[in-house]
């Protein structure tokens, strides 16, 4: 009888004493495994040790009873230890947006309030009052450089003072807001064909994460391109998309990125991970913009599908509010308020929780007198948690708007001069500076142009 076991039994027994062969491999007794890891124990003893491989070695001792120290700490001690190193990063970003040396406790203690009520969706900044209503020349400050030649197209500011913008050049320029000036910038692919990482189409939009450790940008290709913000750095891509990527958003809680694409889907990224989490399917033509609500919430404009989408992503569901026409873009105002805008001219003001516009400021920018209809609406942007935003288009003006205390309402704060089409409109995180993208033609196509306005980028003191 001849079976696959009984043909192993031979090879066994017909092997050598003391080793065991199995399908062609000598496997070494126990007693030679222990010889072995001696000799190697005493090679690693009698070798020399440099002194840069001392230091490492010092080092990683050092490392590793920090980590000891950590490990006998206590669930209460671990809290009170992350507890002091929060205030004290608190106090360093307070001072240097204060630009003193010594801080008092009730700027902290107002800090540590907001950050509270953040948290839970209830912060309300009513900042109105502080705006500036009449504007003169020493309220500007523009910034121009020869890597922005076409009309600026998208831009996205830092909570570091940076801003970083993006044009039809295909180029990404990193600016510092305390000094004005460019500080760096990422050239296009053109001029450096080998590279693949760079943009080879109009930079579309741009978003840089709540801890500025990431920038992301996006073009009429279907990649998502990572940076790192300090260095202007590539750090990876994020393919999946199947057409040109539209907007870009960071959840300041999750860190997660989420993007809008041509290709109707909204897709989810780990950035600290690197990885793809989902995709949300429901719009059903090409997405316009997105942005980030709350925690786990993501809000989307369909274009020509005339749909607002708040998708509720950890319940894997999602809500649909009904535009009159086409939708360009959503912005946030809080974790329960967003705005809408579209080539109709009108400016929708939304809750969460109604399926119909709260508040519609219908042709917000007037009338076209070429062809009797609303000025497009270009741009729009919010003082986060406030009741202030700005809306932006071709006429000649950027007209600051104040919201009601129930959002049923808006009314004109100030018109702020700017020639040209306004393509990009950011705050900074304190609210005292508007920036502006500009350009001679809209960031969507060539259709009109406006010879009088420069491709720049204009600084706006907002606060008085």
């Amino acid at each position: 009888m001849s079976s696959f076991f009984i043909r192993d039994k031979k090879i066994i027994s017909n092997s050598k004493p003391g080793k065991i062969k199995r399908k062609g491999r000598i496997y070494p007794t126990k007693s030679e495994n222990i010889k072995r890891k001696r000799e190697n124990i005493e090679q690693l003893n009698d070798e020399e040790i440099s002194s840069e491989e001392d230091d490492v070695y010092i080092n990683k001792k050092h490392d590793f009873v920090e980590s000891d120290e950590d490990d006998q700490l206590t669930a209460q001690e671990k809290k009170v230890k992350l507890a002091k190193q929060y205030l004290l990063d608190i106090e360093k970003e307070e001072k240097e947006r204060l630009e003193t040396e010594e801080l008092d406790n009730e700027v902290i203690l107002g800090r540590l309030h907001d950050e509270v009520l953040s948290q839970a969706g209830k912060l309300r900044k009513k900042v109105a009052d502080t705006i500036n209503t009449k504007y003169k020349s020493d309220d500007y400050v523009v910034l121009k450089c020869k890597e922005h030649k076409l009309p600026i197209t998208c831009l996205t500011v830092s909570t570091n003072n940076y801003l970083y913008t993006g044009s039809k050049d295909c180029t990404i320029v990193k600016w510092c807001l305390t000094s004005m000036k460019k500080v760096g910038y990422i050239p296009a692919r053109h001029k450096f064909k080998q590279n693949e990482n760079l943009h080879a189409t109009p930079v579309m939009c741009l978003a840089v994460s709540p801890d500025n450790k990431h920038l992301a940008s996006g073009d009429d290709s279907n990649i998502i391109q990572i940076w790192n913000p300090e260095t202007l750095a590539h750090i990876f891509s994020f393919k999946g998309h199947r057409a040109a990527v539209t907007g870009l958003a960071f959840c300041r809680f999750t860190k997660h990125l989420y993007s809008s694409s041509k290709d109707r889907t909204v897709k989810v990224w780990s950035v600290e991970e690197n990885a793809y989490l989902e995709t949300l399917f429901g719009h059903h033509m090409a997405i316009t913009s997105v942005d980030a609500l709350s925690k786990g919430r993501a809000v989307t404009s369909g274009g020509t599908d005339n749909t607002v989408r708040v998708w509720k992503i950890q319940e894997e569901s999602q809500l649909i509010y009904n535009h009159s026409r086409s939708i360009d873009g959503v912005k946030r105002l809080d974790d329960h308020h967003f705005l809408s805008y579209g080539d109709d001219g009108s400016v929708c003001i939304w809750a969460v929780t109604k399926k119909k516009p709260l508040h519609v400021i219908s042709k917000a920018h007037g009338l076209d007198l070429s062809c009797k209809e609303p000025r497009w609406i270009c741009s729009i942007s919010c003082i986060s948690n406030s009741e202030v935003f700005a809306s932006g288009s071709c006429d000649g003006f950027i007209k600051l708007w104040k919201c009601n205390d129930n959002f049923r309402g808006a009314s004109l704060v100030a018109d702020v001069p700017i020639v040209g089409f306004v393509n990009a409109l950011a705050f900074t995180s304190n609210g005292e500076k508007l920036v502006v993208g500009v350009g001679q033609e809209h960031r969507f196509g060539r259709w009109s142009r406006i010879k009088e306005a420069k491709n720049c980028i204009v600084i706006v003191h907002v606060k008085k």
